[in-house]
C-alpha cells in the first residue's frame, strides 16, 4: 500500500503581518529552477541565488538577504520603547526609540575589509552593548565611491550623538585613521582656510569654514566621522529603513559587458574597490531565525483571519500556496483577534524572554 499524506493550512505571526502558507506531510522535493534565478547544488536539494554560484555576492543584496533583514528591523523596532530625553544643547524635550547612524573612516582606506570589520566595527558593537546597553541591532555594509568601507547600524537605544563619534573616532585611531585625516588636513590648511569647490554642492564656503574653525579648534583630533539620521517625520520606519539598507548598486547592460570582457586580474581589482569583501549584513543574535509565532489553521482562527480580511481586502497578498495578511499587532488588537495576538506574543516571550515576564502556569 503507498502512504497516505495529507496536506494543511499553517500561519507564523510577525509583528507587522501574518502569513498562511500550505503544507503537507508529503516528502519535500525541488526541481532544478535556473531559469528564474535559482539553481540547485548536486546532491542537494538547497535552492542558492544565482549570484551565489561561486560564492561571491557581487556586492548585492540578495533578495533572501532583504527580506531576513526586513524581519529584523520589524522586530528591532517593535521590540523598542519611546524614551524620553533633553537635548542638553537647547534643554528641549523630546521622544525616541532607535539610532539609526552611518559611521565611515576619517582618512583613506589603507586596511582590508576584513580587517576593518574584525579590529573596529567588532569593537564598536562590543562597546555599544557595554557603554549603551545595546541589546539589539541591525548593521549593513557598503562602499563609499571613494572606495572606503562605511557602516550602517540600526540600534534599540537613542544614543547622542557626541557621544557614538568619540567613541568611533578613539576606535578607529587603533590603526591610525585620526592621526591620518589630522595630517591630511594641516596639508590642506597649511597656509590658512582654503575653499575646496570639489564639494561645494554638500559643504558651501559657509559650512567649509566653520568645519575650519572648529577642526583648529579641536587639533583636528575629533572629525566627522559618524552621521545621526533622523527618523521622527518618517511615517513607515521599517519601510524606510529596509529601502535604505537593501539598495543595490544599479549597472547597465553596458556596464556588465565591459566588466564581463575585463581580464580576470582586473575584474579582481575592481571587485576589492567597489565591493565589499565578506558579509554585507548582520544583526544581534537575538534577531536570526526569526520564525514568528507558528500554528495550525483551525476554524476559529480562519474567522479570524477572514476578519482581517474584511477589514481591508487591499492588506492581502494571495499565491497558489500561501498568502501575506500586511496587518500590525495594533490592528489585530482592535479586531479582537485573540488566537493571533496569543500566537505572536507567546513567541515573543519565549524568543526575547529578557524583554517580557515569565509566562505564569
Amino acid at each position: 500500500m503507498g502512504k497516505d499524506y495529507f496536506s494543511y493550512y499553517s500561519l507564523s505571526a510577525h509583528p507587522g503581518g501574518v502569513n498562511v502558507y500550505y503544507q503537507s506531510t508529503a516528502p519535500k522535493r525541488y526541481l532544478p529552477l535556473d531559469l528564474n534565478g535559482y539553481v540547485t547544488t548536486p546532491n542537494s536539494t538547497t535552492k542558492q541565488p544565482l549570484q551565489f554560484k561561486d560564492n561571491y555576492h557581487q556586492g548585492r543584496i540578495s533578495p533572501i538577504a532583504k527580506r531576513k533583514m526586513s524581519r529584523a528591523i520589524e522586530y528591532l523596532i517593535y521590540l523598542c520603547t519611546s524614551m524620553a530625553f533633553q537635548k542638553p544643547y537647547h534643554g528641549r524635550h523630546f521622544k525616541d526609540k532607535v539610532t539609526f547612524v552611518t559611521l565611515t573612516l576619517a582618512s583613506k582606506q589603507v586596511h582590508s575589509d576584513q580587517v576593518i570589520k574584525s579590529e573596529l566595527l567588532n569593537q564598536f558593537l562590543i562597546e555599544m552593548h557595554k557603554r549603551w546597553n545595546v541589546d539589539l541591532y541591525v548593521c549593513r555594509t557598503e562602499k563609499q565611491k571613494n572606495g572606503n568601507i562605511h557602516f550602517h547600524i540600526l540600534a534599540d537605544k537613542y544614543i547622542y550623538w557626541n557621544e557614538l563619534r568619540n567613541v568611533w573616532n578613539r576606535i578607529q585611531q587603533k590603526l591610525g585613521y585620526v592621526t591620518r585625516y589630522r595630517e591630511n588636513r594641516l596639508q590642506w590648511h597649511r597656509h590658512g582656510f582654503r575653499y575646496n569647490p570639489r564639494y561645494a554642492k554638500q559643504w558651501p564656503y559657509e559650512k567649509q569654514r566653520k568645519a575650519y574653525q572648529v577642526g583648529n579648534r579641536t587639533g583636528w583630533d575629533n572629525p566627522n566621522s559618524v552621521d545621526i539620521h533622523g527618523l521622527e517625520h518618517i511615517g513607515n520606519i521599517k519601510a524606510y529603513l529596509t529601502k535604505y539598507m537593501s539598495k543595490n548598486e544599479k549597472y547597465t547592460e553596458e556596464q556588465k559587458r565591459m566588466f564581463n570582457n575585463m581580464p580576470v586580474e582586473e575584474q579582481l581589482e575592481i571587485r576589492e574597490e567597489q565591493f565589499v569583501s565578506g558579509r554585507l549584513w548582520s544583526s544581534s543574535e537575538s534577531l536570526a531565525n526569526l520564525t514568528g509565532g507558528q500554528m495550525d489553521v483551525c476554524s476559529a482562527v480562519q474567522e479570524e483571519i477572514e476578519r482581517v480580511f474584511q477589514n481591508d481586502n487591499k492588506c492581502v497578498y494571495h499565491s497558489d500556496y500561501f498568502h501575506v495578511y500586511n496587518v500590525d499587532i495594533a490592528t489585530l488588537r482592535i479586531l479582537n483577534c485573540v488566537l493571533l495576538i496569543a500566537c505572536f506574543e507567546d513567541y515573543i516571550r519565549k524568543k526575547f524572554p529578557e524583554r517580557y515576564l515569565s509566562v505564569i502556569t
